[in-house]
């Protein structure tokens, strides 16, 4: 393990292993992609310990609260990580982040977004 691994680990956060899909669903194309010194990594969701899509599912302030999401987002961060880690090796190879983008569904009526 590396340091960044064992850090988590001392956290008491796992990362999750592959993401399980249904057997009908193809994605098309690799959560992480090398390319020379940087990677990309696509979209992910999160993920349960089983690595099957957790929930909870539907719109941020209707369905969802702003607690739940919170949770959700910390998932879909474990869920990259460990993405990274199965391409990588180790996540010590990170050295810094160019880019992160993430999105969240909220009702019209949503208005907390920085939080």
């Amino acid at each position: 393990m590396g340091q960044i691994e064992d850090r988590l680990a001392a956290l008491g956060l796992a990362l999750p292993p592959e993401v399980v899909v249904p057997p009908e669903v193809v994605l098309p194309f690799a959560f992480v992609n090398v390319c020379g010194e940087r990677v990309v990594v696509s979209g992910h969701g999160p993920q349960g310990p089983d690595g099957k899509v957790a929930g909870p599912f539907g719109i941020v302030g209707d369905d969802v609260s702003i607690e739940q999401a919170y949770g959700s987002a910390r998932l879909v961060a474990l869920s990259m990580l460990g993405s990274l880690q199965r391409e990588l090796g180790t996540l010590d190879r990170i050295s810094h982040w160019v880019k992160a983008l993430g999105m969240v569904r909220c009702g019209p009526d949503f208005a907390q977004h920085p939080r």
